[in-house]
């Protein structure tokens, strides 16, 4: 069994694609955009040396965090996940065909269901004060900054690529609010709460206190204790710790797009208005914004219960 990195292995697998099952070579690049998207991934998220990293490395684990943070976090909709998964399966039963792998990772990962669309997940108000309060209870050095991702994320509805992309500029001091680029490079205003705001105040210092290790880190807002732009993994692993230690149910479950979530349900129990929504949370499409006209199960009894008696 011969040990082959991922790039040769990409390489080798669009050839294939073009030469043996006779696919165009517009197609073939689409397969090769996915893969190649899926080694940005390894490398951000997992620290993997793509130019090093052989396909035996990959497992399925790998692959369902790819998969699921697209629909997560990068907002890309079932059926995109779907196609990408598909990229992926074909690329590993061509290594198995070839002999290259004894196992295909992605055998086991289930396609999204796209037919239904599920309520979003979200913390009610108990949840959420639970969820601050671990974060207070935690000793850490990086509370400060914990509990101002955390206000960032409830209070103004980013997405986590948008929250890591954060510069110091990006802060409106005068106006109270950040304006950023958000997804397709969209320019975002989003304005500040007093609890946010206060949060990053008291935030500050701390990040001043560790050095910068390049010119991005410099302008970045959230820094890791080395001195990096804070990484998306981080932060899933930051919130994945409070949620648990919160006490919260089911908090595997719970995930920085929750937050995000929590963030939509407020606004829209306060104003029921979509339109609003749809501009603070970036959607270009308010089809995307109407999940989050859904009531809870306590809304659902006030309602039958405030009927007349007949």
């Amino acid at each position: 069994m011969q040990s082959l990195t991922y790039k040769t292995a990409v390489k080798s697998f669009s050839k294939y694609l073009i030469a043996e099952r006779g696919y165009s070579e517009l197609t073939a690049q689409e397969y090769k955009y996915d893969l190649n998207l899926f080694a940005t991934y390894l490398e951000e998220e997992f620290d993997k040396e793509i130019e090093n990293t052989t396909v035996d490395e990959i497992n399925q684990f790998h692959l369902s965090s790819f998969l699921n943070d697209l629909v997560l976090i990068q907002d890309n909709s079932p059926s995109t996940r779907n196609r990408k998964l598909y990229s992926i399966r074909s690329f590993f039963k061509f290594l198995m065909k070839k002999d290259i792998l004894n196992d295909d990772p992605s055998n086991l990962i289930d396609a999204t269901k796209t037919s239904t669309k599920s309520e979003p997940i979200y913390l009610r108000e108990k949840e959420i004060n639970s969820f601050l309060q671990a974060i207070k209870n935690y000793d850490s050095k990086n509370q400060s900054r914990d509990l101002a991702i955390t206000k960032v994320f409830l209070y103004c509805g980013l997405r986590i690529s948008e929250l890591v992309n954060l510069d110091l500029e990006d802060i409106n001091y005068e106006d109270n609010s950040i304006k950023f680029y958000g997804k397709g490079n969209k320019e975002r205003y989003v304005p500040l709460h007093q609890e946010a705001l206060q949060a990053i105040d008291k935030y500050l210092p701390d990040r001043n206190q560790i050095t910068p290790n390049d010119k991005d880190a410099e302008k970045a807002l959230f820094l890791s204790n080395r001195g990096n732009r804070i990484s998306q993994r981080t932060i899933q692993i930051m919130v994945k710790k409070y949620a648990k230690k919160s006490g919260i149910k089911n908090p595997d479950r719970i995930t920085p797009h929750k937050l995000r979530h929590s963030f939509a349900t407020m606004v829209y129990k306060t104003t029921k208005d979509l339109r609003i929504i749809q501009e603070l949370l970036g959607h270009s499409n308010i089809s995307t914004t109407q999940i989050y006209t859904h009531t809870d199960k306590e809304q659902r009894k006030d309602a039958v219960n405030q009927l007349p008696d007949f």
